[in-house]
């Protein structure tokens, strides 16, 4: 009595392929639909982000679980070699550079912001910009760096290991 057990089935590795293909256009789908809310939200109601909570969270849960998916797999390893032997910039560099980018801007933002709200003239406005943009860059800049870095390393190392058994 096999009434749970899988049969060996032949597939077909272009239907297989297909499929794959589907699911990776309803991802980017998924993910433009949810830019383009933000982004309508956004013009139409200003910057509320209790509107916008429901379509922040898909996108963080889907990349939460591809990492940890293909980290669990043994497949994020395997990927980061096959990135790092063909391009010039090894992708734990890229996420370095890319943590201390979004630092960067977040500081330029937030200077931007209290010097428009708290500047009162020209000199008050730069002066709290350059202050702002200076203590945001040392904070911001290093920890998003560092926090990426050390993700994708953990990362690299789990995978690694789950290759192995």
């Amino acid at each position: 009595m096999h009434l749970f057990k899988k049969k060996d089935i032949a597939v077909d590795e272009r239907i297989v392929n297909s499929k794959n293909k589907i699911y990776k256009e309803m991802y980017l789908l998924i993910l433009a639909v949810c830019i383009l809310s933000i982004v309508v939200k956004y013009a139409l109601y200003g910057m509320n982000t209790h509107l916008v909570i429901t379509e922040l969270v898909i996108l963080l849960a889907q990349g939460i679980y591809y990492v940890v998916r293909s980290v669990g797999m043994g497949i994020f390893s395997d990927d980061v070699e096959v990135h790092d032997r063909t391009s010039k910039v090894p992708m734990g560099m890229k996420n370095l550079i890319s943590g201390l980018f979004f630092g960067v801007a977040l500081a330029i933002f937030f200077g931007v912001r209290s010097a428009m709200d708290y500047g009162e003239t020209i000199l008050e406005q730069i002066w709290y910009f350059i202050l702002v943009f200076f203590a945001s860059l040392m904070i911001y800049a290093p920890f998003f760096g560092l926090i990426l870095a050390i993700v994708h390393f953990s990362a690299m190392k789990i995978s690694k290991n789950q290759t192995k058994y």
